[in-house]
């Protein structure tokens, strides 16, 4: 007993009422479906008489010839011609025509779906693709922002380190100067002097404290923006950044004018000095002599 598909040529007896004819079925030439091979059986009746007269007689023998049911498939499905005399079923392990074709349509249609499924698949993986391409093009352009923000405050840092430095020996240079002054012998000239340094030096010392207030302003204004904002996303955090920057500027900006106004400041402090120091060794001479 076989399973599965034959596609041998094979021979079968019709079993059923003989009336005086022998039936013979044979297969034709199997034929290639695109590399599978199978056969359509080929029947041949012939009437003839068997012992003696028979009550009943067969019809006369009716010999037609019938084409091939599918000239064409596909490519590589060569043409099936047949001859049938009379209608006979083919055994029931063999397959037919019609549930080979069935099977091809449902093979067909199971792998359309298969190839919307996969096309879908790929559309999201490419969506997904597209999307992380985004993202890493964003992270990248962030990391930059930040990696110029940390140049920038170093680069703040650097110059209010410079400014604590001149102020500092401003400082250094202030001292000498008030030991000398106390030192020499008061008059009138002198005094007015004294009083302009004076003054100088509290502008100084003024300018200095404004400095340290805005120092802790924007202090404040920093852990005040860092508190506001701690709970946004990264984009907002790098608009902080931009707003610390713009006050650090505006900061700057202020400390460049005010500095230059103090240089200015002991500039005149320094010419008045000299004119100072001049008449007061003019004076001493005059007293010696």
């Amino acid at each position: 007993m076989a399973s599965g598909f034959n596609l041998n040529p094979v021979t079968t007896a019709n079993a059923g009422f003989n009336f005086g004819s022998s039936i013979t079925t044979t297969t034709a030439a199997p034929s290639s479906l695109g590399g599978l091979s199978f056969s359509f059986p080929s029947v041949t009746s012939a009437a003839g008489s068997t012992a003696g007269t028979s009550l009943f007689s067969a019809p006369p023998a009716k010999t037609t010839s019938t084409p091939s049911v599918f000239p064409s498939m596909q490519p590589g499905i060569t043409s099936v011609a047949t001859t049938c005399t009379t209608s006979s079923t083919s055994s029931a392990e063999s397959m037919s025509f019609r549930q080979l074709e069935e099977l091809i349509n449902k093979w067909t249609l199971d792998l359309e779906e298969q190839e919307k499924v996969f096309i879908n698949q790929a559309t999201l993986v490419n969506a997904w693709d597209r999307m992380l391409i985004g993202n890493g093009e964003k992270i990248t352009v962030l990391n930059d922002s930040i990696e110029r923000v940390k140049l920038d405050q170093q680069r703040l840092d650097h110059e209010l380190d410079f400014i604590l430095a001149q102020q500092k020996e401003l400082e250094d240079i202030l001292t000498p100067l008030e030991r000398s002054v106390e030192a020499n012998p008061t008059i009138s000239l002198q005094q007015h002097a004294d009083l302009e340094r004076e003054h100088m030096y509290q502008m100084a010392e003024n300018i200095d404290v404004q400095l340290k207030r805005m120092a802790e302003d924007l202090k404040e204004v920093i852990d005040h923006l860092n508190t506001t904002n701690s709970n946004k996303a990264a984009n907002d955090q790098v608009s902080q950044v931009s707003r610390i920057l713009n006050a650090h500027m505006d900061s700057l900006q202020w400390i460049d004018q005010n500095v230059a106004v103090l240089q200015k400041k002991l500039e005149e402090t320094e010419k008045l000095y000299e004119v100072h120091k001049k008449e007061h060794q003019k004076t001493l001479r005059l007293v010696m002599d």
